[in-house]
């Protein structure tokens, strides 16, 4: 997602996801763990790494902590590694399960379904397959679209969701969001084979203009372009914007009483502060009975990066 920093524009670029998910009961997931990684380096002390196959997706993880279950789901362009520099912190208190989303990083696609819906239920069966019990969702960007469907799908099964800087397809503020011209790579994601054609091997040259405007690391860059590096890992990216429609589709439909407290946060310095407002009220008028407006200080769109110390404390506030 866009968004500019300082004395750049940062028009946040908006994702999405979209579609309504044939939701995943009958699905049987399993999870296994991968080589042991512990301790594998000063980076990833304390983590160890699994899989879990559902619905015919391989989701990758970490895992890190004991606690109440915690699942972090990240955005776009980036992958669990994204949670990496709070990791350690809510592993204190939490379990922590950051994911990679299907098709992105070490995971695989399993299907041609890219939409919010069907994601959500990719992480659900990941929660059942770990035996997570109740766990809250925090997700960012694209992430925070799959956690509202989550919230929406399976409201029995968490106790809470946190969406982080986005705009909800079908909500008050999507058509808004979409329309800011920092927003331009969406329709351009969006179009058919074009994107896959033109960053073909050089994908890398696209995802740094994005990156570029959160406080990432080089390493953290790095990590991230991996992700993304093949022309499967790609188009997964570009399949999730071209659910959009999809998603609209199924936020304007999803409506009704739901008690999942929400909280809805954003950075201070985000576009999507100024639509802020807006996505509460919309979320409260879906049907949501608790949600709460927060905001992270000294960050724009990629809060982890900017301002890991309140991003993490906002997480402990709710979770």
């Amino acid at each position: 997602m866009s968004e500019e920093k300082s004395n750049t524009t940062r028009n946040g670029a908006l994702i999405g996801l979209a579609a309504i998910v044939a939701v995943a009961g009958s699905s049987v997931a399993i999870a296994r763990a991968v080589r042991a990684k512990v301790d594998r380096g000063r980076r990833d002390r304390g983590l160890s790494f699994g899989t879990a196959r559902v619905h015919g997706a391989v989701l990758h993880f970490a895992r890190s902590g004991r606690g109440p279950a915690l699942i972090l789901l990240h955005g776009f362009p980036q992958d669990w590694s994204e949670w990496r520099p709070i990791i350690a912190r809510l592993a204190r208190r939490f379990t922590v399960v950051a994911v990679d989303l299907r098709g992105i990083g070490q995971s695989t696609a399993g299907s041609a379904r890219f939409d919010a819906a069907t994601m959500a239920a990719d992480v659900h069966g990941l929660a059942s397959a770990l035996k997570l019990e109740r766990p809250y969702v925090v997700g960012h960007d694209i992430g925070g679209m799959v956690a509202h469907a989550y919230a929406r799908l399976f409201p029995d099964d968490l106790r809470g969701a946190m969406i982080l800087d986005v705009a909800l397809p079908g909500l008050d503020g999507w058509d808004e969001a979409i329309g800011e011209p920092g927003a331009w790579h969406v329709g351009f994601l969006q179009t058919p084979d074009l994107p896959e054609t033109l960053a073909a091997g050089r994908q890398d040259l696209l995802l740094n203009y994005f990156l570029r405007m959160g406080r990432h690391s080089s390493a953290q860059m790095d990590e991230s372009l991996k992700a993304y590096a093949s022309a499967a890992q790609f188009h997964a990216a570009c399949e999730m914007y071209r659910a959009f429609p999809a998603n609209a589709e199924f936020g304007r439909e999803q409506r009704g009483a739901n008690d999942v407290p929400i909280v809805y946060g954003t950075g201070d310095g985000s576009p999507f502060a100024g639509l802020a407002d807006r996505i509460v009220a919309a979320l409260k008028g879906s049907g949501f009975a608790n949600v709460t407006r927060a905001t992270v200080p000294d960050a724009v769109h990629y809060l982890v990066a900017d301002n890991p110390d309140a991003t993490a404390a906002l997480i402990e506030q709710y979770a």
